[in-house]
């Protein structure tokens, strides 16, 4: 009985394939909340170019592909997590408006490991030269 086990798996196996090939398969059903909670609170990461009090832009640099640029509206609602500064790592949270616009609703500084460090320069082991 033993033996003709494995044979049973497969017969049972080929059943179900064989019931199953003439279903469609589900189609995934769009969920707007989920669309619309995504693009609500997007993220920008890159280095500043140009920073005001009312305004920030940013670019990303990504190998292979064209330098994109955003530039963020700051108002009082933005929250801040560091100094920010020309030349300095970004990331942005931000919300878009049906205008095109991007409101800044977090902005965090990236801290620079070279500058962060002191001298920028890597240091060796005490034991090894």
């Amino acid at each position: 009985m033993i033996r003709y086990f494995p044979a049973f798996l497969l017969a049972v196996q080929l059943a179900l394939a064989s019931s199953m090939a003439g279903q469609q398969p589900a189609k995934a059903v769009p969920n707007p909340a989920a669309a619309k909670s995504t693009s609500a609170n997007d993220v920008f990461s890159g280095t500043v170019t140009a920073y005001s009090a009312e305004s920030l832009t940013v670019v990303r640099k990504v190998p292979a592909r064209a330098d994109e640029s955003r530039a963020f509206i700051i108002d009082p609602e933005t929250k801040t997590e560091g100094a920010p500064r020309v030349n300095a790592r970004v990331t942005v949270s931000f919300k878009a408006d049906d205008d095109g616009t991007f409101h800044a609703s977090r902005i965090i500084v990236r801290s620079d490991a070279k500058t962060s460090a002191g001298t920028g320069r890597s240091q060796t082991p005490a034991g090894r030269k």
